[in-house]
């Protein structure tokens, strides 16, 4: 019996059910009747027969009433739906409201069609139901614990609903009854009948998805295949209809404690634990919250890609984060299918790369790369099971790989290392062995294998190469010294032609040497260790790398430090026993001779390290370091050539203009090679021009003859025209990364080329100068070794991509061929066998590509009697196909049989390549001797087409330098100008002084004009010209423009200083120094005084040619006495009335009158009321200054000798007397007395 607190607690609603009833809209065309109160059918005895209905049920005629439940109660099982409009809404029924001549009679037979009718409208009713898992409304406290425990309705009427929005209408509830608590038997017996509709248990997580990789899974006869979602709903429908139709098994009986077993333990807020109540919904609602529930764990991402860290644990954003790594729980592992097993294991190394995975003849992105295809290419994004995936076809993979590429991402390839047949002979290979039951199905999965990661840094494939520059990635080491100073080793790599270089250096404050590399590299990619780079080298890398260069950082536990990089030094190039191996130099004769000189230097050591450990995660670390092609690389080769540092590389726009591009640059003006390779070669050269007379003679003479030879440089273009990067492709042939093609057209190339260098040879007998014709004499003969590779392989026919061996040059592909053409010769046999047996016309046939559908049996479509044994494999209107099962062992041999064969050839493909590498040497010469005739041929089409006047500089050995232009044009401008272009004459040294001071407007070209001219002198080439006469020049130095450096955290002034720093310090008597507006980022007073102080400098102790540019006046009196000044400024036409200026850009001799600032703040349309003001206060200004200075003058006897004049004065004192010592260079101490003879002389006669 239930308590009586119990019984007035449900006793205690029914007004409000009520109204809740009467309010609720009956059905259209419902009769009066379904206005009554249904009748709570009696509860049978506990000893009733268990075949008759234990369910509350409505009368028949109570059809408008509808029911809608979400727990099993005595009046939802009988309760049918039939009149009730999809559009009504549930009427709740006050039970207490019921009679007894409700009941129902005989619910019996009636109970199993109304209740699969029911079921069936539930399904369409889901939207509409009260209580449900995922509600709305809150269930807390809304279950009655002694109704559940008892097997009753176990939730309590639904609160008031609120106003506003659309309320749910509350469902059956069921008072307890004295009757009710003693048939608790009964009722516990048909929940447990009830319980076998509910959800079967959780099985593994997401065992029943459709597996990803389906295609590529091998099947195995002896296991179970993974089973899809549609076989899982096959199975789920086909038990329920069971359920639903065994009548036997609806009348079973169920024991008690079986009964009481099923329902879970309630929590403390009364809901049972575990179940949420699922076990109170319907079958049809189940099944419907299944399948939501199945939807929203597919759609939901991975949860360790919501919170994502590296496989430290740090999250984006936080320091030490490493975006190349993804930490994937161990519990993930456990949910993966196969595939996703397979996917994960690869990117959670590569997390920020793109990874390309193959299936099939397609490449698919998944997750974050998936999105990026989308979001950036609008690729076509689709879901597989929990992935998200775009897919591209595979023969275009380079097309979409240089997008992304292009964009600044990684690309990674991910192939199939076999294919499905292969993996099938695997797994039968294999199948003997004993594996762990997780094992099977990862091996009966294609095996794949990262191929290849992709970087702008580290391209090597042709098809993603789009620039014919070396792309560089540059490793950079740095050990701070005490001070500013800086220590770096510099590893850089061209890997398209797998050239390491290696540098180590001290460096400045300025950082010129790293500057300098920088800037004539200009590489695509650098690789650092976080932390090991100062504030000042990363900034100066910020201000002057191209944004599009990647920066990669390393963690600390990352990269090879020292002893471990001569460790990996001596397994790469060692003789492979490791234990003769110790960590003395000497046992380090094995590794490249530029290594070896570089062992002192653990900075570049370490940065060889680094680059090694990278290579190795982007799998082509083997492919590049076995080339052994180490040099050693000085970005300022002092003594070799004329050094331009990074500065002048920028300032003088020899590689780049001034925004970034090379258009109006020297690079673009003077390259005119057609070999990629020449045009390579020809950038370092302007990088490095000559600085030794006898050097830059014979190049001049070379460069003459093919100016008289035009000819000749047509010969040349036949031998060069149609040549592939065969300095690239030797590289990608070492790195067995070489189509069939490709090769082939390296072969026939280097061919051409022999036979043209010799023919160009011939040609070059008759020149003046021996300079070409020896550079042609050194190239080898290739053609025995040509014929050396060619004699291994047969040519292949109709565009065949297989290099098959010459018969008897390869056992083992010998071997297999007979095998393959005994199979073939078996199979023919069986078919006229068959064709006499049934009497018809028998032919095979094979599908075009692959080796899937072969040697099926063709018959006419008409044709009959064919055998009951074959299977019908598809055909056309004309023909049958037929698959015989007597042939499929013969056939199956044969694909096996194909498959080795295909290893074979690939086999003898590599090793072919590996006696092609053996002469690699001799293959780089050929293509050096042609990349320096490209070049030279380069300089003598850009001297012809600088116009006139143009002509051959003369140089003079001496141990300072001199220039002496006459007429000289700078080539860029001149020929972006349309009209003419003026020329100047320019001297310096010599006979004149070595400092031109410069003042007034237009400066800034005449100074870059004769930097060009010096250098296109020194290039080896014609200058634009009517004479020039020069001793050589060791390097050129410049200061110009007025900048500041906000990422190296400097002001205008501070730059200017460094820079001039860097000067005084790097210039000799062999120098071109270009000082520009030196002191205008600080005071009046103060710019003057150190503009006077560094020009004194220059003029007197260093000694340097030198352009001096500036706007202070004052410092012409000042250095007039000097002889190594002149006073020069650039020609002006004024009218002082209409503030109008001609700039007339001539270089004449004399002090300019005047800046000229006022006028040309007319021309740029400043107000004029403006301009006549500054115009009188500069006026009043500079009568001041010079009543200032005239009065002292007059005060002081000492004030008539410039103070420059006496420190020279002061500085001869201190040599006789023993205070002061003279430079230890005999040039300069020679040309400091020189000048001081002079300055004194000049002075005597004032």
């Amino acid at each position: 019996m239930a308590p009586p607190d119990k019984a007035k607690a449900f006793s205690s609603e029914p007004k409000q059910k009520s109204l809740m009833g009467w309010l609720s809209k009956p059905a259209a065309g419902t009769p009066k009747t379904a206005s009554k109160r249904p009748r709570v059918a009696s509860r049978p005895e506990a000893s009733s027969s268990p075949g008759r209905e234990s369910d509350f049920q409505t009368p028949a005629s109570n059809k408008g009433a509808t029911v809608s439940h979400a727990t099993y109660t005595k009046s939802s099982d009988g309760n049918t739906f039939d009149d009730t409009p999809p559009t009504s809404d549930p009427v709740s029924i006050d039970v207490d409201l019921l009679s007894d001549d409700d009941k129902p009679k005989a619910p019996v037979r009636r109970f199993r069609d109304t209740r699969i009718r029911s079921t069936e409208l539930a399904q369409k009713r889901l939207k509409r139901k009260a209580v449900l898992e995922d509600s709305d409304e809150e269930l807390s406290g809304a279950i009655d614990a002694i109704a559940y425990k008892k097997g009753l309705s176990a939730y309590r009427p639904s609160p008031e609903p609120e106003s506003g929005g659309r309320t749910k209408k509350p469902r059956v509830s069921v008072p307890l009854s004295d009757e009710d608590e003693e048939e608790e038997i009964g009722e516990s017996s048909f929940a447990s009948r009830l319980s076998r509709f509910k959800k079967s248990p959780k099985k593994k997580a997401r065992s029943a998805k459709s597996d990803d990789d389906d295609d590529f899974i091998v099947a195995d006869s002896d296991e179970e295949e993974p089973t899809s979602r549609s076989a899982s709903r096959t199975s789920v429908r086909s038990s329920r209809t069971s359920l639903l139709t065994d009548e036997d098994e609806d009348d079973d009986p169920v024991p008690k404690k079986s009964s009481k077993s099923t329902k879970p333990p309630l929590t403390k807020g009364g809901a049972p634990s575990g179940s949420n109540s699922s076990s109170f919904l319907t079958a049809a609602e189940r099944r419907a919250q299944a399948t939501k529930q199945d939807k929203k764990s597919q759609e939901d991402p991975f949860a360790f890609l919501v919170d994502p860290k590296d496989k430290d644990g740090v999250r984006p954003g936080e320091p030490g984060y490493d975006p190349r790594t993804l930490y994937i729980p161990k519990k993930a592992w456990a949910e993966f299918t196969p595939f996703e097993k397979q996917f994960w294991e690869i990117k959670q190394n590569h997390y920020d790369t793109v990874l390309f995975f193959q299936k099939g003849k397609f490449l698919e992105l998944y997750e974050e790369d998936a999105r990026i295809g989308h979001r950036d290419f609008d690729l076509k994004l689709t879901q597989r099971v929990k992935m998200s995936m775009v897919g591209v076809p595979e023969m275009s993979f380079n097309f979409w790989a240089a997008k992304f590429l292009a964009k600044g991402y990684k690309v990674g390839r991910v192939d199939q290392a076999e294919t499905a047949l292969g993996a099938e002979m695997r797994v039968a290979a294999t199948k003997s062995k004993t594996k762990i039951a997780e094992d099977k199905q990862k091996e009966k999965i294609v095996r794949r294998e990262l191929h290849k990661v992709y970087t702008n840094g580290t391209l090597v494939d042709e098809e993603l190469l789009t620039d014919e520059q070396a792309g560089h990635c540059v490793s950079i080491r740095e050990e701070e010294d005490e001070g500013a100073h800086g220590s770096f080793g510099v590893c850089v790599l061209d890997s398209a032609t797998s050239e390491f270089n290696l540098s180590a250096f001290e460096d400045d404050v300025c950082r010129t040497r790293l500057e300098t590399l920088m800037r004539q590299l200009r590489p695509k990619e650098i690789i650092f260790t976080k932390g090991t780079l100062s504030v000042s080298t990363t900034r100066l890398l910020k201000s002057i790398l191209p944004t599009s260069c990647l920066w990669t950082s390393l963690r600390d536990v990352e990269g090879f430090n020292y002893a471990k990089t001569l460790k990996e030094l001596k397994t790469l190039y060692g003789n492979g026993d490791e234990d003769a191996m110790d960590d003395d130099d000497d046992d380090m004769s094995f590794v490249p001779d530029a290594i070896k000189e570089m062992l002192g230097c653990k900075s570049a050591i370490e940065a060889l390290g680094s680059m090694i450990w990278y290579l190795r995660q982007l799998n082509i670390d083997k492919d590049i370091l076995t080339m052994r092609n180490f040099n050693i690389y000085d970005p300022m080769k002092r003594g070799q050539g004329l050094i331009l540092d990074g500065q002048t590389l920028a300032h003088i726009e020899v590689l780049l203009n001034n925004e970034g591009t090379e258009e109006g640059s020297l690079l673009k003006l003077l390259g005119r090679c057609i070999t990629p390779f020449g045009k390579r070669l020809f950038r370092i050269w302007l990088c490095l021009p000559l600085r030794e007379v006898a050097d830059i003679n014979a190049r001049l003479d070379a460069v003459e003859d093919l100016m008289n030879h035009p000819q000749f440089e047509l010969d040349f273009m036949t031998v060069a025209r149609g040549l592939p990067d065969l300095e690239r492709i030797v590289s990608r042939i070492h790195a067995k990364n070489c189509k069939v093609k490709d090769f082939l057209k390296v072969l026939k190339s280097f061919k051409q080329l022999s036979k043209g260098l010799v023919d160009l040879a011939d040609a070059s007998e008759s020149f003046d100068s021996k300079t070409i014709l020896g550079l042609l004499r050194s190239a080898p003969n290739l053609l025995p070794n040509i014929k050396n590779v060619e004699s291994r392989f047969l040519k292949p026919e109709n565009d065949n991509d297989e290099l098959l061996p010459v018969e008897g040059k390869d056992d083992e592909y010998d071997g297999i061929a007979g095998e393959i053409k005994s199979l073939e010769e078996e199979l023919e046999g069986e078919l006229k066998k068959m064709a006499k047996k049934t009497g018809l016309s028998l032919t095979y046939w094979h599908s075009a590509t692959g080796n899937k559908d072969i040697y099926l049996v063709q018959t006419k479509a008409s044709a009959d009697d064919i055998p009951d044994e074959w299977i019908k494999s598809g055909g056309t209107k004309a023909y049958a196909r037929w698959k015989v099962p007597a042939l499929s062992s013969t056939i199956r041999a044969l694909k096996e049989a194909r498959e080795t064969r295909s290893t074979i050839i690939k086999s003898f493909k590599f090793r072919l390549f590996g006696e092609f590498d053996k002469d690699r040497g001799v293959w780089l010469r050929a293509i050096r001797v042609m990349a320096e005739l490209d070049c030279l041929l380069s300089l003598a089409k850009s001297s012809n087409a600088i116009g006139e006047p143009a002509c051959r500089p003369e140089f003079v050995e001496g141990d300072t330098a001199w220039i002496d232009f006459k007429e000289l044009r700078h080539p860029a401008m001149a020929s972006r100008t349309k009209i003419d272009f003026i020329p100047n004459d320019v001297k310096l040294g010599g006979d004149v002084g070595r400092i031109a001071l410069l003042t007034g407007a237009g400066k800034s070209t005449v100074m870059r004009m004769t930097a060009t001219g010096v250098i296109m002198a020194q290039l080896g080439m014609f200058v634009p010209a009517e004479k020039a006469r020069l001793c050589p020049v060791d390097s050129i130095l410049t200061r110009m423009g007025a900048y500041d450096n906000m990422f190296s955290n400097a002001s205008t002034f501070k730059v200017e200083l460094d820079e001039c720093c860097k000067i005084l310090r790097d210039a000799t008597p062999k120098s071109l120094v270009i000082l520009d507006e030196l002191g205008r980022g600080t005071s009046t007073y103060d710019g003057m005084a150190i503009a006077g102080a560094v020009l004194h400098q220059l003029a007197t102790y260093t000694l340097p040619l030198s352009f001096f540019a500036t706007h202070y006046g004052s410092l012409t009196d000042d250095f007039a006495y000097h002889p190594n000044i002149r006073n020069m400024h650039m020609e002006t036409m004024v009218d002082d009335e209409k503030r109008e200026l001609v700039f007339l850009y001539k270089l004449i001799e004399g002090i300019a009158t005047s800046s000229f600032g006022t006028h040309v703040a007319n021309l740029a349309g400043v107000p004029m009321d403006v301009v006549q003001r500054a115009e009188v206060v500069s006026k009043d200004f500079a009568d001041q200054f010079k009543l200032k200075m005239e009065g002292k003058r007059k005060k002081s006897a000492s004030v008539r000798l410039p103070i420059d004049a006496q420190a020279d004065f002061a500085y001869l004192y201190g040599l006789a007397t023993g205070k002061y010592e003279l430079d230890p260079n005999p040039v300069r101490q020679r040309e400091v007395l020189k000048g001081m003879r002079a300055a004194v002389a000049r002075m005597m006669r004032k």
